[in-house]
């Protein structure tokens, strides 16, 4: 939600514990190494698990966005998550996402995803019309890759091992600033909200 036109792009998202990043980043790795060339990989230490992308934000409305995710995750039922193996949007022989998948307590991750959502649309954003799906993304396939390419990295995907890291029950809730550079993006924490 915007005022004027001085803005930022803002996200409400769960960081991921050290483990998690480690493990991510030897799983890019291993698929840089078995992939073709034409994806842009993610640097690990900014993966994290998007609850609500909120978009251009007036930088003033950041102590609002806080003090209601403050009100909506009070005594939040915290989930317990794992990895769970790698996928892409779309699903097929057409990727353009890369990502590990996030399972555990369904009902819990996606009760903690509505209580951002809801923080979000009682300052003004419209709710999401897509289904959350907990994902973390590790590459985006450049728009110039051909369709043998693309099917090559689906080929891939289909076989690559789940990646290992320890059960986690996040704790933090943060609400993120990105800034798109031509070497990816760049997040900055703008407030932690402590569940």
């Amino acid at each position: 939600m915007t005022t004027d036109g001085n803005t930022i792009r803002t996200f409400i998202a769960l960081p991921l514990p050290p483990d998690w990043t480690d493990a991510l980043g030897r799983v890019i790795s291993e698929l840089r190494r078995a992939l073709p060339s034409g994806v842009r990989w993610v640097d690990p230490e900014g993966i994290h698990l998007t609850l609500k992308f909120l978009g251009p934000t007036d930088p003033n409305l950041t102590d609002r966005i806080i003090d209601a995710l403050v009100r909506n995750l009070e005594t939040p039922a915290v989930p317990r998550l794992a990895l769970s193996g790698l996928g892409t949007f779309p699903a097929g022989r057409n990727p353009r996402v890369i990502w590990a998948g996030v399972s555990g307590d369904p009902e819990t991750i996606e009760s903690l995803q509505e209580r951002a959502e809801t923080a979000a649309v009682s300052l003004g954003w419209p709710p999401e019309k897509r289904p959350f799906r907990p994902h973390l993304t590790l590459g985006r396939v450049r728009d110039r890759v051909p369709p043998r390419q693309r099917h090559a990295i689906s080929d891939v995907i289909a076989r690559a091992y789940r990646p290992a890291a320890s059960v986690w029950r996040p704790d933090t809730v943060r609400l993120y600033r990105s800034e798109l550079t031509p070497r990816g993006a760049i997040y900055t924490s703008l407030g932690d909200i402590k569940i």
